[in-house]
């Protein structure tokens, strides 16, 4: 019996962190969408590749990017405040293969730029040299990526196609590159956000579960709630936190009515947090005395343990949860 209300105790944790990390992703996904994140992400590195303003600008000038823009419900092309149009947040290493070929390849020349495959061969290597006195730095990046071309015209197509290949493997490795980058950051982000949400609603992982130890009953219902959501087909499929708070969910503020009406918006009296709401004076209970250390550095410690179960995000705690909700059954059986 002890094994298995360890084993509830767990569920129950995971499916509190599952529901934060909900939560957090979706908080960070729409601040990433509002400030084009993403977009600047991809924009730094493609500009980390060309190594020149005016060829990035080219490059998100090309139909095929433009075609990848975010647009409205209409499919009109959104555009930023300066009236520019929004760039893609993502770009198929394929259509950066086909585009980043063309703007190279005229990076050096002068006029109108020319498609790839309309190109002589004389018209490339003129190109070629041209790069290198106007961008070296692109140029030998460059050497490595378009073949030797001293060979008949009738080789041509087999040679634009290895040189699309090779830019495409270039630019797979550095969005690589760039996605560990962002992962990381992201995960700090996630990090802040979920400490956020940690405070405001008073997930404190400690006590959590303490609760869920303590309550039996509240934990039967969490867990099976988690054993629902363990069925569902993608994380979060179905939490949110009104269905949280309606189990019963070991989270949010409590408080108690104080004698005295006479305080502040925001107070401290003996030591305890008060608040001033519809008349009366409220101390705060969900928050230890503010003269006891102790109680403040292990509160403060509850909330750091939820905002990093956040970071760590909702398909982490997914699969745990399946993997726990799959354990309990054959607990159950032991115990009998």
């Amino acid at each position: 019996m002890q094994l298995d209300a360890i084993l509830e105790v767990a569920i129950g944790l995971v499916f509190v962190w599952l529901v934060i990390s909900v939560a957090t992703l979706e908080v960070q996904n729409r601040i990433s969408i509002l400030l084009d994140w993403r977009a600047d992400q991809l924009e730094k590195s493609i500009l980390s590749m060309l190594k020149d303003e005016t060829l990035v600008r080219k490059f998100y000038a090309h139909p095929l990017v433009i075609e990848l823009s975010p647009k409205d419900s209409n499919g009109n092309l959104l555009r930023n405040k300066q009236g520019a149009i929004k760039r893609p947040g993502y770009i198929p290493n394929a259509t950066f293969a086909t585009v980043a070929c063309e703007v190279i390849m005229n990076a050096g020349k002068e006029g109108e730029d020319i498609p790839l495959d309309m190109m002589s061969l004389s018209e490339m290597s003129a190109s070629v040299k041209a790069l290198a006195e106007k961008n070296p730095n692109l140029e030998r990046v460059n050497h490595y990526l378009l073949p030797k071309m001293e060979k008949a015209v009738d080789d041509m197509d087999s040679k634009l196609a290895e040189y699309r290949k090779n830019t495409e493997g270039w630019f797979n490795d550095v969005m690589l590159q760039a996605s560990n980058w962002y992962k990381l950051r992201s995960q700090w982000i996630a990090f802040w956000i979920g400490l956020s949400i940690a405070v405001f609603m008073n997930i404190d992982t400690i006590n959590v579960a303490q609760k869920l130890w303590q309550e039996p009953t509240a934990r039967a219902v969490i867990v099976a709630q988690a054993q629902v959501e363990a069925q569902s087909d993608e994380p979060g499929g179905s939490v949110s936190f009104a269905t949280a708070r309606s189990l019963n969910f070991p989270a949010g503020w409590t408080t108690t009515s104080l004698d005295t009406k006479s305080c502040r918006m925001i107070d401290v009296i003996d030591y305890q947090v008060v608040i001033h709401s519809a008349g009366e004076c409220l101390a705060v209970t969900s928050l230890p005395a503010l003269n006891n250390g102790w109680g403040i550095l292990v509160k403060l410690f509850g909330y750091l343990l939820s905002a990093a179960a956040a970071a760590q995000g909702a398909p982490f705690w997914f699969d745990i949860l399946r993997k726990l909700v799959g354990v309990k059954p054959q607990t159950q059986t032991e115990t009998k």
